[in-house]
């Protein structure tokens, strides 16, 4: 069951590694564009429209994944602070996690329909974060603008309204919207991979324990806040397995951007990825026997 999940998902990735490494003329920030601004959009339009969820688990999930990435966030600033560590850039990639392009086919694929809805949820939320907060700490200076710039969001909102409304797009305009949606997951693992083909990985130790406390430390921290909050069922798992997910390649990219601890975020992300062909199956495994 597990490897029928995991492996489908990797050998796709592989596949964008492999055209990453031999073919060089793809230009993968156009893909990434056309994901962010085009497909993502589409797909999370008509996965939460049609989503069974209601409002309250919007809200639940809306509020779990940000304490989750509050709670990750002051764990971090504790440990640098203890340990004297100057490296700003390292608060996104052990915060955020690969929810997007990794967490919703793992999502879709292990836990059906309503756990991609769920993860989708938690990505936007993630997002949100990244592009707020995580801006403001590498670039030190307010640039909430880029909030704005996100069409996650405004699909989000138009997915719920459209769900709690109970409104239906009609079918000539819902089709290609769930068309173009669905080309999200196998465009995504594959421009992942492609990325990860120019990664080169450095500063091994410290990207080792950052990719180690990013897979394990989120699963922990999620694990007890549904434990707490007293969640349990398909919507802990999503919520545990978003949080287990490796280090969001956004992340890397903003701090290229940005000029901020960029090599060793790179090489977090690098890594993380990597060892996720490990941790994610044994995660799923470990929430199949926990709940």
């Amino acid at each position: 069951m597990i490897q029928n999940i995991v492996i489908p998902i990797f050998a796709i990735i592989l596949i964008g590694y492999i055209l990453g490494r031999f073919y060089k003329k793809l230009d993968g920030d156009s893909i990434v564009s056309v994901l962010v601004y085009i497909t993502v959009p589409a797909l999370i339009i008509t996965s939460i429209s049609k989503s069974p969820l209601n409002l309250s688990e919007f809200f639940q999930i809306i509020a779990i994944s940000s304490l989750i990435v509050i709670i990750s966030g002051a764990i971090i600033y504790l440990i640098f602070k203890t340990f004297k560590i100057n490296l700003p850039g390292l608060y996104l990639p052990l915060t955020i996690g690969n929810t997007g392009y990794l967490g919703y086919p793992i999502a879709l694929a292990a836990l059906g329909e309503i756990g991609l809805s769920r993860a989708i949820v938690y990505d936007v939320t993630s997002s949100i974060f990244l592009f707020s907060i995580g801006i403001i700490i590498i670039h030190s200076r307010n640039e909430l603008k880029e909030i704005f710039r996100i069409p996650l969001i405004y699909a989000l909102i138009i997915g719920i309204a459209l769900n709690i409304l109970k409104i239906q797009i009609p079918e000539i305009i819902f089709k290609p919207l769930e068309m173009i949606g669905s080309i999200t997951i196998p465009l995504a693992l594959i421009i992942l991979g492609y990325k990860l083909a120019n990664i080169k990985i450095t500063h091994l130790k410290i990207s080792l324990i950052a990719s180690l406390l990013k897979i394990f430390g989120g699963a922990l921290i999620a694990f007890l806040v549904v434990l707490i909050m007293k969640i349990d069922g398909e919507l802990a798992k999503v919520i545990i397995l978003q949080a287990s997910m490796p280090a969001a390649v956004m992340s890397m990219i903003l701090c290229h951007k940005y000029k901020r601890d960029a090599d060793i975020v790179t090489s977090i992300v690098m890594l993380s990825t990597l060892l996720s062909v490990i941790t994610i199956p044994i995660i799923i495994y470990a929430l199949e026997y926990l709940f």
